[in-house]
């Protein structure tokens, strides 16, 4: 049982990276020093640099030239593209699902947005995040369509730098919590244009607040 459980150094690494990148450890644009974070870990290089690694392919550090790996800071014209993108996937996805999802698929999902309730009313803005994740992902593996799937996955593994901003502010919950409510009503009522229509209108607002909070935060950035 411990062989099926046993990580690397270089996945241990990552996964601690991703957790301080995703709670805001590293603000956008801070430089990850390779040996700095081998020293702090009690590692070698080398796992750092795999770590570091499947962080830049899933777009949460970029390479700049005389500096190395940084915290990605996404500009409004990147994160438009990202969620253009995901709204056109993911409403194939939400249509597919509900003209072939289960019942056991539909309780399960509806245990998972009785949780975001509780945590909406905790203000419990990281789990409900990370229950946000498992809502989507839950409906999107209840299609057909393995490959939709799987590049739908890696879009939100690519944007989960969302989550740091999404987690600072926990005024968006009652809308989004009713947005889900929305999408879950279309599910079960095996109505696919309506399930499309509700998660990218969700998609859509979730664009423009997250766009207001990127210009926020850059103007009140101090130039260097």
């Amino acid at each position: 049982m411990g062989a099926l459980n046993f990580r690397t150094k270089g996945e241990l690494v990552y996964e601690h990276l991703r957790r301080e990148i995703l709670a805001g450890s590293y603000s956008p644009g801070t430089r990850v020093s390779i040996s700095a974070v081998a020293r702090d870990l009690g590692v070698s290089d080398i796992p750092v640099r795999e770590g570091v690694k499947r962080l830049e392919a899933e777009g949460l550090l970029e390479f700049e030239p005389h500096k190395g790996a940084v915290v990605t800071r996404p500009n409004a014209q990147e994160i438009e593209e990202l969620f253009a993108i995901r709204a056109e996937l993911e409403g194939l996805a939400v249509r597919r699902a509900a003209e072939t999802v289960t019942e056991e698929q539909l309780q399960e999902i509806r245990g998972i947005l009785d949780e975001m309730e509780a945590a909406e009313q905790k203000g419990d803005v990281e789990e409900y995040a990370r229950l946000n994740r498992e809502f989507h992902l839950s409906i999107y593996d209840a299609q057909p369509y393995r490959r939709l799937f799987q590049m739908i996955r890696n879009l939100w593994d690519s944007t989960d730098w969302c989550r740091r901003i999404f987690a600072a502010d926990a005024t968006y919950l009652p809308a989004s919590s009713a947005e889900h409510e929305e999408i879950f009503r279309a599910l079960r009522d095996g109505d696919p244009e309506a399930a499309c229509a509700s998660l990218q209108n969700q998609k859509r607002r979730a664009l423009v607040w997250l766009l207001e909070r990127v210009e926020q935060a850059e103007s009140t950035q101090v130039p260097r």
